[in-house]
């Protein structure tokens, strides 16, 4: 999934778990947030979808989408966030749920990146996560296309939620 349909997830995520559990304890609601952000992401990597590129790619084009595909689609939500709610408890819930839900990818290209070693639970992480990605075996990966639709839907629900709700 791409970096911003994984956001949308965490918005989506966010905005559920403040719906259900906002106005109560906020630690175990962020707590919440976050294993359910976390969850979906690999939920929403078993489905088949598209990326910008495949992964023997990946040196070339990760500065531009770690700019364009994850920074800015966050800067953007959470600025239309805080703008509309303020410091508020909303506002913390969906960075709770989009750091979440970004958490394995990061985590991830950090290791692919040599920033972090790969070792024993995060060298099972990763066989986990690459692994859901059945549908991307090796460098093999589907680009973006037509059965991507459910990724621009679901951006398109999280910034129906976070601007009308």
């Amino acid at each position: 999934m791409i970096a911003f349909g994984h956001t949308a997830v965490g918005v989506i995520v966010g905005s559920a778990a403040y719906s259900y559990l906002g106005h109560g304890d906020l630690t175990t609601g962020l707590i919440v947030t976050g294993a359910t952000g976390v969850a979906f992401h690999y939920l929403m990597d078993a489905v088949p979808h598209g990326h910008f590129f495949k992964m023997d790619k990946f040196k070339k084009y990760v500065i531009p989408v770690i700019v364009f595909d994850l920074s800015l689609p966050i800067a953007l939500i959470l600025g239309i966030t805080y703008l509309k709610t303020g410091l508020s408890e909303k506002l913390f819930y969906i960075m709770f749920g989009i750091g979440s839900s970004q958490l394995p990818d990061v985590v991830d290209g950090l290791a692919f990146a040599g920033i972090i070693k790969a070792r024993s639970l995060l060298k099972a992480e990763m066989n986990f996560h690459g692994g859901l990605h059945w549908h991307n075996e090796g460098d093999e990966g589907l680009l973006l296309g037509l059965r991507d639709i459910w990724q621009v839907l679901t951006i398109f629900i999280a910034l129906f939620l976070v601007v009308f709700s």
